[in-house]
């Protein structure tokens, strides 16, 4: 038997810092098959492999996974048989942006061919991307009483980066969270626990089946919808955020800890505790490593933010639960902003000069 045969499929879609670490460490962990869809740097990639900076694993030089593709279409055409127990998708989470560009349009052609190749097979999609009510559209889209599948959830916490075509530097150590959407799902569950063995290299990365993937993500948050964020609106890495603010103090004081309670505060309006302790340690995880978040590096290559499953999503929760959150639509109404001009410079949006208005789509 092949190697492809005995171990499960994997395909982690998404090859920047977060997703190229993902592979590295199925790969590491030598119980998976790993393919990657590699998209813009696939050329580079194919011919010369990644060049990966880790604190986790060490330097590697033209690093591959066992297989690479450039889209979705492609890992189907190459092999229309195969079937993918787990289904990883790391990209940018975007509603907002080009219909192309979202996870369920991204992860259609995978589901319509198991469909059809392996009916009674149950794909497993493990989304391990930022942010809060991220599984909606996914649900949405894809029946269960059609589509046999589960819905898992991963949170990161990483510090890496794509800095270059082809090269990833991770700067903090991976910490990976996985469980089941819905925490009652005893085959997601299953599931979950499963990934956990496939993924964990001891002394050297951490993850863990997390019941409570909800209360994780709510936790995560208080990071990306404050910290985030405001680097992404001046363009700064966290420690100049800090040291450049008013008595050093203000941008903690009057930005950070306030929306991170506000996020506490949401949390609390649906049931979930997010221990205030947890503002002390996110306001402090970053202040003395040299790292610009996601969204800070995404402004900065003219590339569109996760503003709307940061920002969006926990401030529509807010409303729904009558929670003041004037911090974060502060930052959200900014960076809606900032989201238009990147989408303005895309040709994604036209700005009328004669009339000084948003042209009709």
């Amino acid at each position: 038997m092949s190697s492809s045969e005995t171990k499960p499929n994997v395909i982690v879609i998404g090859a920047g810092g977060v997703g190229v670490i993902a592979a590295l460490s199925l790969f590491y962990c030598n119980k998976s098959e790993v393919s990657l869809v590699v998209r813009s740097d696939y050329d580079h990639v194919t011919n010369e492999g990644y060049k990966i900076l880790s604190c986790d694993y060490g330097e590697y030089e033209n690093w591959k996974p066992h297989h690479l593709y450039k889209d979705v279409h492609h890992a189907i055409e190459e092999d229309p048989n195969r079937f993918y127990e787990y289904v990883i998708v790391t990209t940018k989470n975007i509603p907002d942006g080009p219909v192309g560009s979202r996870v369920p349009t991204i992860i259609k052609p995978i589901m319509e061919n198991q469909l059809v190749q392996h009916p009674d097979k149950k794909t497993n999609i493990l989304l391990i991307q930022n942010g809060i009510e991220i599984e909606s559209d996914v649900l949405a889209t894809f029946d269960k009483s059609k589509y046999n599948y589960n819905m898992l959830s991963g949170i990161q916490i990483i510090g890496s980066t794509k800095i270059g075509i082809g090269i990833i530097n991770q700067q903090g150590h991976e910490h990976l969270s996985v469980g089941s959407f819905n925490a009652s799902d005893i085959d997601a569950i299953k599931a979950a626990e499963k990934f956990v063995g496939l993924y964990l290299n001891e002394g050297l990365n951490s993850i863990e089946f997390d019941e409570r993937v909800r209360y994780s993500r709510w936790k995560k948050l208080l990071y990306n919808a404050a910290i985030n964020t405001t680097t992404a609106l001046v363009g700064l890495d966290v420690p100049r955020t800090l040291e450049f603010a008013k008595n050093k103090k203000s941008t903690e004081m009057e930005i950070y800890k306030p929306a991170m309670q506000e996020i506490v505060n949401i949390a609390a309006a649906e049931g979930i505790i997010l221990d205030e302790q947890f503002i002390e340690f996110f306001t402090n995880i970053t202040r003395n490593i040299m790292f610009k978040p996601s969204m800070c590096v995404d402004v900065q290559k003219h590339q569109l933010m996760e503003l709307e499953v940061i920002l969006g999503n926990p401030i529509k929760l807010a409303e729904k639960y009558n929670v003041e959150t004037p911090i974060l639509k502060m930052l959200y109404n900014l960076l809606i902003l900032v989201q238009c001009k990147l989408k303005e410079e895309k040709g994604l949006i036209k700005f009328d000069e004669t009339t000084a208005r948003l042209a009709d789509s």
